[in-house]
């Protein structure tokens, strides 16, 4: 045999040997995390001051996946990781009562060292076992008028590997809890903690990343219009009344890079509330509950979920209902390159309009 045909058959061997090696890298790395965390909850308003003296205290659990790298929006992220958890709080108060909650998260690391990271933790899920208002058995509670409500965390942390299976973390957690307006009362609860984190990974916790696949291509001009519903309630005196509202919107988003998306769209809005502020409730039409708007957009793109915020302003108000502009934060989860399902609040002035759920399409 000669040299030439010696050294193709021995590339051949490495080249099939390393793609060989290279299919038995996982995507990810399993990971649990349990964290323990005491603070204080914020009176934002005056009225809850005597809700707010008492210690605050929590923990949570973690299962998650630490990404290698073998896929492009790993570097994209600095290799993050993500799964879901449980939540138990205490607000060593009867009257607020002991939370539970279910969430995702995502945590992106940034400043890695070989041993070491800083990170933020964005978390999001439903909570319940609040001990909720009622006019009768708990009106102390000017906080939740629900069992079930949103769940927000969000974390900022430091993180030390101990060992190839064992990592610490010392860290601040805000959290929040909202029913988005389905029932009143709902000014909300807003928690700071300490935060202190141990994570064990049963095979050794990655300290060297993989290359990854190469960054999938996209559209640098997107069309996505979509369309939403959901329920507000009337008022803490009459629990149980709920209006239909509604959103149609479209919008043209721009592709910065593989992270970031910037847009400016249109807004139409149902808002079967606003009957209230008619005194002539017998003629309304539907032309005097619609509303239509404009808004600037910014969006992150994170595998298949983007995180998207809009700040938007009315242009047309059937009834004069206080600030002529609004927020969006949404959620929207892509099962296909094209179609995502959103959940997304509106709020005037950080105080919630109501919860929009919803489909759309990127085109």
């Amino acid at each position: 045999m000669n040299n030439k045909l010696q050294l193709l058959i021995l590339l051949l061997f490495l080249t099939t040997f390393v793609n060989a090696q290279t299919d038995t890298i996982p995507k990810s790395i399993i990971k649990f995390e349990y964290s323990a965390f005491a603070g204080k909850t914020f009176a934002h308003h005056e009225e809850m001051k005597p809700l707010t003296h008492n210690l605050y205290m929590g923990n949570d659990l973690r299962i998650g996946f630490q990404t290698t790298g073998k896929k492009a929006w790993h570097h994209t992220y600095n290799f993050p990781y993500f799964g879901f958890g449980f939540y138990a709080g205490s607000y060593n108060n009867p009257t607020l009562g002991n939370p539970l909650a279910g969430f995702a998260f995502l945590e992106l690391p940034f400043l890695r060292t070989p041993k070491s990271y800083f990170s933020t933790s964005w978390g999001v899920g439903m909570a319940f076992n609040l001990n909720e208002y009622d006019s009768v058995t708990n009106p102390e509670n000017i906080a939740i008028g629900s069992d079930m409500n949103v769940y927000i965390d969000f974390v900022f942390a430091y993180k030390y590997r101990l060992s190839n299976h064992f990592q610490i973390g010392l860290g601040v957690k805000l959290q929040h809890f909202s029913n988005g307006a389905t029932r009143y009362p709902n000014l909300g609860l807003n928690m700071a903690s300490g935060v202190v984190t141990l994570s064990y990974s049963p095979k050794i916790i990655v300290n060297k990343f993989y290359n990854g696949d190469k960054p999938e291509s996209y559209d640098n001009i997107e069309i996505t219009p979509f369309f939403a519903c959901g329920f507000r309630a009337k008022s803490q005196d009459e629990p149980n009344v709920k209006y239909f509202n509604s959103t149609t919107s479209i919008s043209v988003n721009k592709r910065i890079n593989h992270k970031r998306t910037v847009g400016i769209g249109f807004d139409y809005f149902y808002q079967g509330y606003l009957v209230n502020y008619y005194e002539d409730k017998e003629n309304i039409s539907d032309k005097d509950l619609m509303s239509y708007a404009t808004f600037l957009s910014s969006g992150m793109v994170v595998d298949r979920f983007r995180l998207v915020v809009q700040l938007g302003f009315y242009l047309y108000r059937p009834v004069d209902f206080g600030q002529f502009f609004y927020e969006r934060v949404a959620l929207r989860f892509y099962p296909t390159k094209k179609l995502f399902a959103n959940v997304s609040i509106k709020a005037h002035a950080a105080k919630a309009e109501f919860i929009e759920w919803g489909l759309g399409y990127s085109f």
